[in-house]
């Protein structure tokens, strides 16, 4: 956490910026470099403050370079330098200077993090969202943390069914009290959202927190609000996560689910798209077009040692080609670089089942030239399970 979120995004583009702010940034980098290695936390400190306070480059254009060159010498000099420009810049910059050092704390130290996210929190940091947030994460953390050096647990300790999420939250059980309440990790939370309502960061924690109090009923419309507003896939996890139903039954949250992350676990994109042929005849046009278009997002972006997206693409195809157009202009689309899954060498080895697979596929949608291997692979010795597949594709042709 402490090594991706910072105060100020990365620039990623130095290209961008003009060349002399450039050779000033550089000069000023340079200079408290040398100043924090000889100890000179004060002059550091000084130049900082005065290049910050003539506008001569804003501190979102050196803050993170500035954090980078520190950190390379080691953690002590930044901590000391941290505490400095906390202490001498109370209106610039005190949000970035103050929130990188509970970073620094939190790569060594939970219990110091939390006295400084605390103070902050209470002080300048009182209404950033940042501030607020980060401290009811790490109330939560600590108090799990303490249950776990008292070994106190019930016989079921984790609230989400799902592992992603199962291993954040203990239930508030009377029996489980710590001196870190999760009240007050959800307050905290609560009001970090209500700070910045746009963020979605904390959306996470806050709804772990929710059901660990019993509140899942709030945490679920909560996450349903935030869903319907921005379709972001930790949201729409956690949503599942947290329907009694089996995820491969969510039919519109997986259809979802799939269309976002074509990297979803393959047992639930099997179990999915088996479910949609098995009840082929009862599902909505848009849901079959969806569902089409999820196979071919998968093969394209997903893993490529997947194979049974394969068997899908060439039942789908075989059912749909003739009966939905839009199919026959998605894949016009891409026939021209989809070639390279049909080149001859990958029909001249082992016939294996994505192999038969992928023969199937390319009989349908290329136009194969006489003496393709396609032609070898599919009239060859197959085995019981891929022969009655190809003639369960004949058969639906």
């Amino acid at each position: 956490m402490s090594k991706q979120i910072r105060a100020f995004p990365v620039e990623r583009d130095d290209r961008r910026v003009m060349p002399h702010l450039r050779d000033i940034r550089l000069k000023v980098l340079s200079d408290i470099d040398a100043y924090i290695r000889q100890r000179e936390y004060g002059k550091a400190s000084a130049l900082l403050q005065t290049i910050v306070n003539t506008g001569s480059i804003q501190v979102k254009e050196i803050w993170n370079p500035l954090i980078a060159v520190i950190r390379a010498q080691d953690h002590t000099s930044l901590g000391v330098f941290l505490d400095l420009i906390i202490t001498e810049t109370r209106t610039q910059p005190p949000f970035a200077a103050s929130m990188e050092r509970f970073f620094v704390a939190l790569d060594s130290n939970y219990d110091d993090a939390y006295a400084i996210i605390l103070a902050f929190s209470t002080d300048t940091g009182s209404k950033l969202a940042m501030a607020h947030g980060f401290l009811g994460i790490i109330i939560a953390c600590l108090r799990e943390l303490e249950l776990r050096r008292n070994n106190v647990f019930t016989a079921t300790p984790h609230v989400f069914r799902n592992s992603e999420f199962a291993q954040f939250v203990t239930s508030a059980d009377e029996e489980q009290r710590t001196k870190y309440s999760l009240t007050n990790a959800e307050r905290h939370l609560e009001r970090a959202l209500e700070l910045d309502p746009e963020c979605d960061f904390f959306v996470p924690f806050h709804a772990q927190v929710l059901v660990a109090l019993g509140r899942t009923d709030f945490a679920t419309h909560m996450l349903e609000r935030r869903y319907a507003k921005d379709k972001n896939i930790v949201v729409l996890r956690m949503l599942m996560s947290l329907d009694p139903r089996d995820v491969v039954e969510q039919s519109n949250r997986m259809l979802d689910y799939l269309e976002l992350d074509p990297f979803a676990p393959e047992a639930y994109f099997n179990g999915y798209i088996t479910r949609c042929i098995d009840q082929w005849d009862q599902l909505p046009e848009e849901t079959i077009s969806r569902v089409f278009l999820i196979i071919i997002d998968r093969i394209e972006r997903g893993d490529p040692r997947e194979t049974d997206k394969w068997k899908y693409m060439a039942l789908f195809t075989a059912r749909l080609r003739t009966t939905h157009p839009c199919v026959c202009s998605v894949m016009d689309q891409r026939l021209h670089w989809w070639h390279m899954y049909f080149d001859w060498p990958q029909f001249m080895g082992t016939i294996t089942d994505v192999v038969v697979y992928k023969a199937v596929c390319a009989q349908q949608w290329v136009d194969l030239e006489p003496g393709h291997p396609v032609y070898n692979v599919l009239s060859g010795e197959l085995t019981d399970d891929q022969a009655a597949f190809v003639n369960n594709i004949r058969a639906t042709d």
